[in-house]
């Protein structure tokens, strides 16, 4: 018989900053219902990735929440997925914090949920070729990016039915293409039409995978979703037609097929994120051109042949695009040179649990959601702009009052000044 692996991945996050009834509400319409549903179907295995910011808030709002996820570890069908803690656009923070907030995310993964991680789930999965190096300095061995950055190289789609290795100085890193096709047809599309689509790719020896791994809030809080996923028990019938299927269906989760499975190849990938960020990255008059010329493509139904060959915007395009996002990432950068300059064989332990406060502040700053856009508001929302600077005001606070307290500041602990090109545009500010 002909089979096929299925990995099947969700990603529940809220950012630093957002409302709490907002939260709330995602908590009930959303998360819930869902691992709920999981509970039930015990053969199942499924990849979940929860943020630290919004386990920070499970933690106060909902414990119960995170011990019915223990279990489910413990159960042995689901694996939790590491990540930055807070959230944060890899490519924008610096290596030390990088590596740093991975490790925070491993630890507490370990310590809430009894399970050391092996994959990470890249943010917005904003790759560039250098995060190989210090991914895999973090202790992770796989991470997940779109199948776009693939299609990107010259693969075909036929080829994306494993994962690929790659390395950066060296050190290697093993990555998994998420099927688009898949992502847009889950939840939106009548369940056998993604098992439709599974047995095109089942094999004799049942060595292929096909990857859905996608936001958790299109199950309950996007609009009407909520009616489609539990209301209308889509989510129930989806899972119980993989059951029903699980002779030649076999769920996985990542480090699963991972243990389990060799690399297909070595791949290079290039600097990319999902498909839709070339568009919104981009200023825009050039938007408005690259969106154009997408639907003149998809009216001459070419859009799948020629769409790996179309390049919009990078997720760095934000930092020159909006100067409010350029300003808080540059404060990052400058206090994170501050936080890591400080020698901490000099301070005492106060100035050791303030330094760690610091650094906590500094990492929930850099909380992605507020440093740029997609179809949701992101950094057009002032309360999350707001919740950054907030967290990068408190972070500065405390290093003036260690820097001060150890001389290090000649002009006092109220007031201090540097001349530096602050923004980077190649004139210094004071």
């Amino acid at each position: 018989m002909k089979t096929i692996n299925f990995i099947f991945g969700i990603h529940d996050h809220q950012p630093v900053g957002n409302f709490d009834f907002v939260i709330e509400d995602a908590y009930q319409q959303s998360y819930l219902p869902f691992v709920e549903i999981v509970e039930e179907f015990t053969s199942l295995h499924i990849s979940f990735h929860f943020s630290g910011c919004l386990l920070e808030w499970l933690e106060k709002q909902h414990p119960d929440f995170i011990d019915r996820i223990a279990h489910l570890v413990k159960r042995g069908n689901v694996e939790i997925i590491s990540g930055g803690f807070y959230e944060p656009i890899l490519v924008m923070i610096p290596d030390k914090d990088k590596i740093g907030q991975i490790k925070m995310m491993n630890s507490y993964i370990k310590k809430k949920f009894s399970y050391n991680p092996k994959g990470l789930w890249l943010t917005e999965r904003v790759w560039e070729p250098h995060l190989a190096r210090t991914i895999a300095e973090s202790g992770i061995k796989y991470v997940t990016v779109d199948d776009y950055h693939f299609l990107s190289t010259g693969k075909q789609e036929a080829d994306l039915t494993g994962y690929f290795v790659t390395e950066e100085q060296g050190k290697k890193l093993s990555i998994f293409p998420i099927n688009q096709k898949l992502r847009y047809a889950i939840p939106f599309k009548d369940p056998q039409e993604t098992i439709d689509y599974l047995r095109q790719f089942a094999t004799v020896d049942g060595d292929n995978v096909i990857i859905m791994a996608d936001d958790g809030e299109k199950f309950g809080l996007w609009p009407g979703t909520h009616e489609t996923v539990f209301t209308n028990n889509w989510l129930r019938k989806f899972f119980k037609a993989l059951e029903e299927n699980s002779d030649w269906i076999k769920t996985r989760t990542f480090s699963e097929f991972y243990d389990n499975h060799p690399p297909e190849g070595r791949i290079y990938l290039p600097t990319a994120s999902y498909f839709e960020m070339s568009e919104w990255s981009l200023p825009w008059e050039a938007g408005e051109k690259f969106a154009d010329l997408v639907q003149e493509f998809e009216d001459q139904d070419r859009l799948e042949e020629v769409k790996p060959f179309i390049k919009g915007g990078i997720w760095r395009n934000f930092l020159f695009k909006y100067d409010e996002s350029n300003w808080m990432q540059k404060k990052v950068l400058y206090l994170s040179k501050r936080f890591h300059g400080i020698k901490k064989s000099g301070l005492s332990n106060i100035q050791r649990r303030n330094l760690k406060e610091a650094r906590n502040h500094l990492w929930r700053g850099m909380c992605n959601c507020a440093y740029w856009h997609g179809i949701f508001g992101g950094l057009y929302l002032p309360h999350l702009r707001h919740a950054i600077y907030r967290e990068l005001i408190r972070c500065e606070e405390i290093l003036n009052d260690i820097e001060n307290i150890s001389e290090r500041i000649p002009f006092g602990k109220d007031f201090h000044f540097e001349i530096i090109d602050f923004d980077a545009d190649g004139e210094n500010e004071v």
